[in-house]
Order: C-alpha cells, then structure tokens, then sequence
C-alpha cells in the first residue's frame, strides 16, 4: 500500500482494519459504502498526558459523531468517578459507552422532532424501537 499522510489511508488505517472498519460505539460500519467509509476517525480512549494515550492498543474506530459525542469526557473524568489506569480497550470502551449513547439519543429525539417528515416519524419509531 502507498504511504498516505491522511488518517483514513495513512496513520489510522491499521487501527480501522484491526477493528473490522466499524465505529466501536455505535457499529457504523465503513465497509457498507463509500459515505460511511469516510465518516470514520480514531478516537483515543485514554486523556492527554497519560502516558499510554498513543498507543494504537488504547485508540479505536469511531464514527465522527461518536468521536465527539460527549467531548466533555475528559474534561468530566473526574467529577464522574472514571478511571483510565490498568483498564483493557474493551472496558475503557464499556466505560465511555453510555455517554456516547446518552448524546447520541439526545440528538436523535431532536432530529425526529425537528428535521423528519413529521408524517414518517411514526414509522421511524417503530422501526427502530
């Protein structure tokens, strides 16, 4: 493969390949099209300064919103009673989980209430319930 200075085909494509091209949080998966493809990222499970942040063990594939979802995570760390040290990539994931959904759900009530063709909702809902 050609080297690529880009994430999606440079530095994060093993970390994309290893976690089968799908979000970690939500499973969109970038192997379904083209437009799911590029909305992938890297998201790092472990805050600035720790020592083991860049370490592609500890880095996983996210959607872009997923990525920034709750991004007060960090930041809220603390006050929320997370902890980072001597946790796998599978319970740092677990851990920040819920506030991704939380975030997620939040914008999916705002987007059936305010950009949805307010006669397909209903079919929405039940779709997806």
């Amino acid at each position: 493969m050609a080297k690529y200075s880009d994430a999606l085909r440079g530095y994060a494509f093993s970390v994309h390949k290893r976690d089968g091209f799908k979000c970690c949080f939500c499973g969109l998966d970038g192997t379904t099209s083209f437009d799911s493809w590029l909305s992938l990222s890297w998201d790092h499970l472990l805050p600035k300064g720790h020592p083991e942040r860049d370490n592609p063990e500890f880095i996983v594939t996210a959607c872009n919103f997923c990525n920034t979802a709750d991004n007060r995570y960090f930041d809220l760390a603390l006050k929320r009673g997370l902890k980072f040290d001597n946790m796998t990539k599978d319970e740092l994931v677990a851990q920040r989980l819920p506030y991704v959904l939380k975030t997620r759900r939040s914008y999916r009530d705002f987007w059936l209430e305010n950009v949805v063709n307010q006669d397909k909702i209903q079919n929405i809902r039940l779709d997806h319930a």
